[in-house]
């Protein structure tokens, strides 16, 4: 009968003895490092202790801190070099763009494109057109039209896209002028030119623009020769800015070496041999 409650006093203060040092671990390492471990454990059960410090108004508060030690960091010479004059370029929008995968892009939104095939006034020029027509009821040889075509080179560099609107009934406007917008933005949307799928807007309410950004031209305008005739063309900036024509120029393929054959290039000529003397 004795040994039970003995049993029990034991164990009782075996616990106690392991609470108490298990506290004290536990409060030293939550009071540690100005009791951050403490505050990190408050915040995950949603306990906000942090409390911000706000300078007397006039009065610089001197904050303690661990100072940093210098560290030598390697600059490139040309660092603080000032910039030289008549040197600078600027950014450039490639045209290296597929006309061919552009115009397989109009015939899938709707366009019915032609093949992308040599134009019939120059080998060097691929093309692809489509033309829509609307009847005119009232006048039969006088229809609406929407033409648009793609031009480029058979190396993949675009050369310009058109679209050219011809109305001559008010309620054809509207259908017409929402293709040349989505034309805009699906153009915009290929070569990841997004500032010009921003102008589809107004193409569709036909208000007239021209932008130039980064070598690139797009221009909306009304034609002289008769109302409800406007023309959508989007091309390069010509002419270029110094800046501009610096860049272009420098990144012209044949300001360099050629490559070689087994990137793609020419090949190697063997050297002639010459008669000795």
């Amino acid at each position: 009968m004795e040994q039970q409650p003995r049993k029990r006093r034991g164990a009782l203060i075996f616990s106690l003895v392991f609470l108490a040092v298990a506290g004290a671990i536990a409060a030293t390492v939550l009071l540690a490092n100005d009791r951050r471990n403490l505050n990190l454990v408050l915040r995950e059960l949603g306990i906000d202790t942090r409390v911000m410090v706000i300078p007397k108004p006039g009065t610089m508060e001197a904050f303690k801190g661990k100072r940093l030690q210098g560290v030598a960091v390697l600059l490139p010479e040309n660092t603080f070099t000032p910039p030289v004059k008549m040197r600078e370029s600027a950014f450039m929008r490639s045209m290296q763009k597929s006309g061919e995968a552009l115009c397989q892009l109009f015939r899938k939104e709707g366009f019915d494109m032609t093949p992308w095939a040599a134009s019939s006034l120059s080998q060097q020029v691929f093309e692809c057109s489509s033309e829509t027509t609307l009847p005119n009821a009232a006048d039969p040889a006088n229809p609406s039209t929407f033409f648009l075509i793609v031009k480029g080179t058979a190396d993949g560099q675009l050369l310009s896209t058109r679209a050219k609107l011809i109305f001559s009934e008010a309620d054809q406007r509207p259908p017409l002028a929402a293709g040349a917008a989505r034309m805009l933005a699906l153009f915009g949307t290929y070569t990841n030119w997004l500032d010009l799928t921003e102008e589809a807007p107004k193409v569709a309410s036909l208000t007239t623009f021209s932008l130039s950004n980064f070598g690139i031209s797009v221009k909306f305008s009304s034609e002289f020769s008769g109302e409800g005739r406007y023309n959508l063309i989007i091309a390069p900036s010509s002419p270029l800015q110094p800046a501009q024509q610096r860049t272009r120029d420098f990144f012209t393929r044949k300001n360099y070496w050629p490559l070689l054959p087994e990137h793609g290039g020419p090949p190697i000529k063997a050297a002639e041999e010459t008669p000795e003397g």
